[in-house]
């Protein structure tokens, strides 16, 4: 197995680009990447993020790392990018300079053609050293094999993230007694004494989706707090053998996707309902479809309270019972879910088809850009 050792100044743009690439071009049972700087940043730029996003990678959770003689010499190849003599040099281990611009507060017209340039210097470095993931095997004569990624467990390995995971919490009543708000709450205050950041989000004034443009007020906050959220709890009164329309709304104003954001794609999710009767399942099962098609997480558990107007004190506070003692385990199994999956999303949510269709378009994107700049 070799290790190849992708190392710039602040490891903040086209390190982590290279070794972005490489891991998704080199098969990883023949080769792996690491990538550091003699500087580290705070962060990955910004620039770098969008324009890695684009192509389905996700650097936003990735954290620059310092560039040491011990990182070098764990490293079978060091390829350096504007480090010069900084970069350590260690007998044995083979060194190559690529001269790559410095994508810092570039144009993203201009840190998308660095992007581009990084990919073919890394594409011919795997096909050069045989590290590509070798030949289309008869029995899958359909696969693009460039775009095919072998799930390893290296993937799920790295830096985490230590602040407090984020959870958006939505009820679907507008009544002055909202048994759906209420439990909502309850679950809210779970959830910080768990160690997590919350924001419920009040439906009031919330126009019907279609009505109005997405710029309305209630509208932009709704979706900035979906893109904030880490994970999600959606609490539904059950109406008529189903959600609320107060409920469906909320979750019809969240886009699929815009731009390259997916407001959605890869939070854990908590489903919850109250019934004014018996039991039931209807609006958790339905509010679970929802979630399977925003692409989110759903967890195994959830919470369903019956005669909810007998489970709440005047005061707004959940009594003790079963259905108590079910909410705390809903709200423990979602801080679970979303501590283990955040850091990771970008990876588990990457697709087979869609990286295929962006190989696809961008040449003909290149064309375009090419033919209005003449």
């Amino acid at each position: 197995m070799k290790t190849v050792l992708f190392a710039c100044v602040h490891n903040a743009g086209r390190s982590q680009m290279a070794a972005a690439w490489f891991d998704r071009l080199a098969d990883p049972r023949k080769a792996t990447s690491l990538s550091a700087g003699t500087e580290p940043g705070a962060r990955v730029h910004p620039e770098v993020v969008a324009v890695m996003a684009e192509v389905g990678i996700d650097l936003a959770n990735r954290t620059p790392v310092l560039l040491t003689d011990d990182l070098a010499q764990s490293a079978s190849m060091l390829v350096t990018m504007g480090c010069g003599e900084v970069c350590p040099v260690v007998p044995g281990v083979r060194r190559d300079d690529w001269p790559l611009e410095d994508p810092k507060g570039k144009p993203l017209e201009r840190v998308r053609a660095i992007r581009d340039e990084v990919e073919a210097r890394v594409l011919a470095l795997v096909a050069a050293e045989g590290w590509g993931r070798g030949a289309v095997p008869a029995s899958l004569p359909n696969v693009a094999f460039d775009q095919l990624e072998i799930p390893t467990a290296p993937h799920l390995v790295g830096p985490r993230a230590t602040h407090r995971p984020r959870i958006l919490l939505l009820y679907g009543s507008l009544r002055a007694r909202s048994y759906s708000r209420l439990l909502t709450f309850e679950a809210a205050r779970l959830l910080e004494h768990f160690g997590c950041e919350t924001r419920i989000f009040d439906p009031a004034g919330l126009p019907m989706p279609d009505s109005t443009g997405p710029e309305h007020p209630k509208v932009t906050e709704l979706r900035a707090l979906s893109e904030w959220s880490e994970g999600q709890v959606w609490c539904s009164p059950e109406r008529h053998g189903a959600m609320t329309g107060v409920m469906k709304s909320q979750i019809d104003w969240l886009p699929l996707n815009t731009a390259s954001i997916r407001p959605t794609q890869g939070r854990t999710l908590a489903v919850m309902q109250v019934s004014g009767g018996s039991q039931s399942f209807n609006a958790v099962n339905a509010l679970r479809l929802l979630g399977r098609w925003m692409r989110m997480f759903t967890i195994p558990n959830q919470s369903s309270v019956a005669k909810a107007f007998q489970e709440f004190e005047d005061d707004g506070r959940m009594k003790p019972s079963s259905y108590y003692d079910r909410l705390v385990d809903v709200m423990e199994e979602l801080v679970k879910f979303t501590l283990l999956l955040r850091d990771h999303t970008a990876y588990l949510t990457s697709r087979y088809s869609e990286r295929r269709e962006r190989r696809r378009t961008r040449p003909r994107r290149r064309r375009r850009r090419s033919l209005l700049r003449r």
